[in-house]
């Protein structure tokens, strides 16, 4: 997994010694992330010529540096694969177009986070960059389906060392094994997802997804979402306030007309309604499931675009 810089968060100093503690303290955290499995530091492709202060860019920072800390950076942050590289390849061959933007304007990096489900990183210089997740909105636009999908999306966000502590059990999970493909994830459910049942259905709908399709990146993050929250559920009714991503029950009129299409045979043999849904892009993705309170256990049922 790879620590992705928030461009926005650029801005000019007042002074160059100001900036250059900006980039120290942005150093130290990536350090400290390596150190919990996050790899390269990513930046957009022109973040050499930015100004951190006036006449005082990224590559004068790099002149005025040790070497140990100039090595760092031109190592892991100007090489590629660079933020429109990561936007570019998740773009499934061309056939899906993303725009990414934040308080009205276009992200590169939180985007790049966002699509490939891995931790941003801001310079820490501002009040608005101090929190652990940050909301975007995310356009999709599909060739194929001539239609486009507006939605508003949480990225994992760190700006400060506690921000990583407070994220562990996230980062713990997103630095396991990598899942390379739909029939590895469900050969390894009980494995990758321990508090999950799979439906019959399920390994069909997401057997055919592989790593560089942005859905399946999306896919095994709200699986792991709902099994970290089902693993907390210790006693009464599960509480989809807890879900990080946005969880919501079907309208009674779409479970009246999807009632055939929702009622699906669980593994132990009884048929169940399902209506609790989470959302998952590009594109309008749903994961139907279902709480049992008595196991304290989750179905997962259905898979795939919405269902109309």
């Amino acid at each position: 997994m790879d620590f992705i810089f928030n461009e926005l968060s650029v801005k000019q100093a007042e002074h160059p010694e100001i900036a250059k503690q900006w980039m120290s303290d942005l150093l130290r955290l990536y350090k400290t992330a390596y150190q919990r499995g996050f790899k390269r530091l990513i930046t957009p492709q022109n973040i050499l010529s930015e100004f951190l202060a006036p006449n005082y860019t990224f590559s004068h920072w790099l002149k005025d540096v040790d070497n140990d800390s100039r090595s760092l950076f031109i190592t892991q942050a100007t090489h590629p694969p660079f933020a429109e590289d990561v936007l570019e390849k998740k773009a499934d061959d061309g056939s899906r177009l993303f725009e990414f933007s934040y308080n009205d304007k276009i992200t590169k990096g939180l985007g790049a986070a966002c699509l490939v489900g891995s931790l941003s990183v801001s310079f820490d210089n501002s009040p608005e960059w101090d929190k652990t997740s940050i909301s975007i909105r995310a356009v999709y636009f599909s060739d194929e389906e001539e239609d486009i999908i507006e939605e508003d999306e949480d990225v994992k966000h760190s700006c400060k060392l506690n921000h990583l502590e407070f994220l562990k059990k996230w980062i713990e999970t997103v630095n396991k094994p990598p899942i390379p493909n739909g029939k590895i994830l469900c050969l390894k459910q009980k494995e990758f997802f321990p508090h999950l049942v799979f439906c019959k259905d399920i390994e069909a709908q997401i057997s055919h997804l592989h790593e560089n399709h942005a859905e399946f990146i999306q896919i095994k993050k709200r699986l792991f979402e709902i099994n970290n929250c089902c693993a907390d559920w210790q006693t009464g009714m599960f509480d989809i306030e807890i879900m990080p991503s946005k969880v919501s029950p079907e309208s009674d009129s779409r479970l009246k007309k999807l009632k055939t299409e929702l009622t699906i045979l669980c593994p132990d043999g009884t048929k169940r309604l399902f209506s609790l849904h989470s959302r998952y892009t590009p594109g309008a993705g749903r994961i139907y499931f279902f709480p049992d309170e008595k196991k304290r256990i989750i179905y997962i049922g259905y898979i795939g675009e919405k269902i109309i």
